[in-house]
């Protein structure tokens, strides 16, 4: 699937910069990133799913996930444990440190990788070539949906001196914030947000104010340093940064007006959520927001037999699964099938066991 070059271009970038939160590793366990996994087995159809596949061969697949220091790629550890579990024996789920939730599905979609963590908002863009993507990626399927709850959410230093972005933009107020790269869904949403309020990135520097382009690493630490105030991301429950940043310096969750809620929830695909309460140090009121979960998916490319198994294992390992990361609590067999969880057609692999699992009628 060709993407015209515009896409391309911020694609890469948001690549790079992942790519450099990680060392500039490529991959886990030496797989070259740009090798497809040897995914043939010699089971034919879906026969191989039943039986966990232990008729097939072996398979080594590949899981795009997401930098350090994010909760996709605390999941990629947890499945690469547990997904080998219903594949025949021997095979290796190689997850990698890098990706992102706009990249992921061009990345599986191309066969770069043949797994991939994404969130069904950007899987359901992708696949229809909505928002960003010029051309659709049609033949990514999903293997299961609602992994974790993402919670969108605004945090700013409470000695910044402002709590209201509708008192920035009213007031034209200097600010200076972090903001993850173009191409990023975390950038995306960014802007959709200051764009509600009626201001851009643009805006805040003829304010007279600072945006910096950076990783969660790195945002974490300008924000410590004093450099910016503020980010806004959507994040997990026990996300790793964020529990970071509160924990060291004194920071402002910000509650979003419910008008700004509704607007994302009716017009712009999201869900509504509200983030619990002490999550974090300083969050000691729930947080109402939308947000976005987490899936698994493939492309049409992955036989079906080894759909049927990692379906299978995950289904079969729900407490394993949970006990990976936090977010994961939200994980059920119940719920994984559930397509608005996933935002692309299921696989039929992975449908062949959820309907003999009595999951999926």
């Amino acid at each position: 699937m060709k993407i015209r070059k515009c896409l391309s271009l911020i694609l890469i970038s948001a690549m790079a910069i992942s790519l450099s939160a990680c060392g500039g590793s490529s991959k886990n366990n030496g797989s070259p990133a740009g090798d497809k996994a040897d995914t043939q087995s010699t089971a034919s159809g879906n026969s191989g799913g039943a039986d966990g596949g232990s008729s097939g061969r072996a398979v080594t697949l590949d899981l795009v996930t997401g930098s350090t220091g994010t909760s996709w790629y605390s999941y990629g550890a947890t499945f690469a444990e547990v997904l080998p579990r219903a594949l025949p024996s021997g095979s290796m789920i190689n997850a990698a440190a890098e990706g992102g939730a706009t990249s992921n599905p061009i990345q599986v979609s191309n066969g770069t990788y043949q797994l991939g963590i994404g969130y069904n908002l950007s899987d359901k863009w992708a696949f229809g070539g909505e928002s960003l993507y010029t051309e659709p990626s049609d033949n990514l399927r999903g293997i299961a949906g609602y992994l974790d709850t993402f919670y969108y959410i605004a945090v700013v230093r409470t000695d910044a001196g402002w709590t209201d972005l509708a008192d920035v933009a009213a007031n034209h107020i200097p600010i200076n914030i972090s903001v993850l790269p173009a191409g990023n869904m975390g950038n995306i949403v960014a802007s959709m947000i200051f764009e509600y309020y009626g201001m851009t990135f643009d805006d805040i520097i003829a304010w007279g104010g600072k945006v910096e382009y950076a990783d969660w690493g790195t945002s974490v630490e300008n924000i410590k340093d004093g450099r910016t105030d503020f980010i806004c991301h959507n994040i997990t429950q026990g996300h790793a940064a964020v529990t970071e940043l509160a924990s060291t310096v004194d920071m402002t969750f910000i509650q979003f007006p419910q008008d700004m809620i509704d607007t994302f929830v009716d017009e712009k695909g999201f869900s509504p959520e509200t983030l619990p309460a002490n999550c974090f140090k300083g969050q000691d009121t729930d947080i109402r927001t939308f947000g976005v979960t987490s899936t698994l998916f493939c492309s049409t490319e992955l036989p079906d037999d080894v759909a049927y198994g990692i379906a299978r294992a995950l289904c079969e390992n729900v407490e394993d699964i949970r006990a990976g990361h936090t977010a994961l609590q939200r994980f059920t067999a119940e719920s994984a099938c559930d397509p608005g969880g996933m935002g692309i057609p299921l696989h039929p692999g992975a449908e062949q066991y959820y309907k003999e699992a009595g999951l999926l009628e």
